[in-house]
């Protein structure tokens, strides 16, 4: 009987010592590979698609402040006098989603996203929905004209991206700029998928803190 107990105890005691030396580390490694994949996977989609534009304003006492400077952005170009349409309405609900995930609120620590919207004017209807959107008192929207120099660099990039990536176009899209303020990627801002995977660049492109 002892020598049972014995024997079912060192097939214990092997049995823990196989999990903790092989099976945990293999499942590590496993993540650790997977994990890296993915980054490696997208940083390769994150390429260089040129630079984007400043948005700078003059405060009353007269200092200047670009309000992309060192910030990730998430860019639309909604045009001239834009309506409420069933697009539009999507893209500014989506840009409420973006800023619940990554907007700065008060009290945060990091201030590092913003999402530029280039617009000229706009119907009321429009206006109003954009106005009302809870994070509209927030830094995080930068709604800016300019609609020349803009579309120059936008429709550019967003042409060479496609021909890059062999991309059919589409008529709504962002543009995902990093810190240094180079475009970087863009999506389908109809496709919730690849909306998905601009979140995912965002948070990869959001400095660590």
């Amino acid at each position: 009987m002892s020598e049972q107990v014995t024997l079912k105890r060192k097939v214990f005691i092997a049995a823990i010592l196989f999990l903790i030396l092989v099976i945990l580390p293999m499942g590590s490694w496993f993540y650790l590979r997977g994990g890296l994949n993915w980054r490696k996977q997208a940083q390769a989609e994150l390429q260089d698609y040129g630079a984007i534009r400043s948005s700078t304003v003059i405060y009353p006492d007269g200092t200047k402040e670009d309000l992309l400077e060192k910030k990730v952005c998430v860019l639309y170009f909604f045009g001239a006098n834009p309506d409420l349409d069933d697009a539009n309405r999507k893209i500014l609900d989506t840009g409420e989603r973006l800023f619940t995930q990554f907007g700065y609120k008060p009290g945060a620590q990091q201030d590092d996203f913003r999402m530029v919207m280039i617009a000229q004017g706009g119907t009321a209807e429009f206006k109003t929905h954009a106005q009302t959107l809870p994070s509209a008192e927030y830094a995080n929207w930068v709604w800016t004209g300019g609609l020349g120099s803009w579309s120059t660099i936008i429709f550019n990039a967003y042409d060479l991206y496609c021909q890059r990536n062999g991309v059919t176009p589409v008529k709504h899209y962002y543009a995902l700029a990093d810190q240094e303020g180079r475009i970087r990627c863009f999506y389908n801002a109809m496709d919730e998928k690849e909306i998905g995977r601009m979140v995912e660049h965002i948070a990869l492109l959001l400095p660590y803190k």
